[in-house]
């Protein structure tokens, strides 16, 4: 004997009322979707801004402790990511070398790739010191200064890039700094993935050679690589 409408009920839902629930919950994950994937993408931005400020602070204990100073001038000259994070010894100080510990950045850094970068969060990383005419040198795979990174030269100036590893997705903005501590940011769909053609002196003001980090920023303005690279509230 069949039972009655009201306790076929009792036992589940119907198939009409399954394709509801159904069409509520696709329509809630399309609403909330873009939210969550902003979410990540915020924090992402986040974090590699706190990365870049870590490697500059870094830079700071660095030259002021005089850890490399190959040149044996007494000024201490600016760091790798390997010679910050402990990968690599710090190159020949004083005619002798050593691993530095603790060390001044997370030895998460230290997988340094053939592209000199590593990845944190969503972002690629990309470090640079300058040779004798100022010209940016990319790190060593594995961590480490090239030959080419001039001593004198390197007590002044350095720079850093932060870009998405997939843009829109994990990041919108690509991030730079160097040795005065400011913090810009452009986006460009161009500056995305491992070995985006991000030129060492692409943040700086135009004018100077595009592989030259000497110089200094532009904000609001065309820079070297013809973006518009802003600080925050600019």
């Amino acid at each position: 004997m069949r039972g009655s409408p009201a306790t076929l009920r009792q036992r589940g839902f119907s198939l009409v009322e399954l394709l509801i629930v159904l069409a509520i919950v696709a329509v809630l994950t399309t609403i909330a979707l873009p939210f969550l994937l902003s979410s990540k993408i915020s924090a992402n931005e986040k974090a590699a801004m706190a990365t870049l400020r870590l490697i500059g602070q870094a830079q700071v204990q660095f030259t002021t402790s005089g850890i490399a100073d190959v040149n044996g001038n007494g000024t201490g000259e600016h760091g790798s990511v390997g010679e910050l994070s402990g990968g690599v010894a710090v190159r020949a100080t004083n005619g002798g070398t050593r691993v530095l510990e603790p060390t001044l950045v997370s030895p998460a850094f230290r997988a340094i790739s053939p592209l000199g970068e590593f990845v944190k969060g969503g972002y690629y990383f990309r470090l640079y010191l300058p040779d004798a005419a100022g010209n940016g040198v990319l790190e060593l795979p594995g961590g480490g200064a090239a030959a080419a990174v001039d001593a004198n030269m390197a007590e002044s100036v350095w720079c850093v890039y932060a870009w998405p590893v997939q843009g829109g997705a994990t990041g919108r903005r690509t991030f730079f700094t160097n040795q005065s501590g400011e913090i810009l940011f452009t986006e460009s769909a161009a500056y995305v993935g491992a070995g985006a053609p991000i030129p060492p002196g692409a943040a700086l003001a135009a004018g100077g050679a595009v592989n030259s980090i000497l110089g200094t920023s532009a904000p609001g303005q065309p820079a070297r690589d013809g973006n518009v690279w802003r600080t925050f509230g600019n």
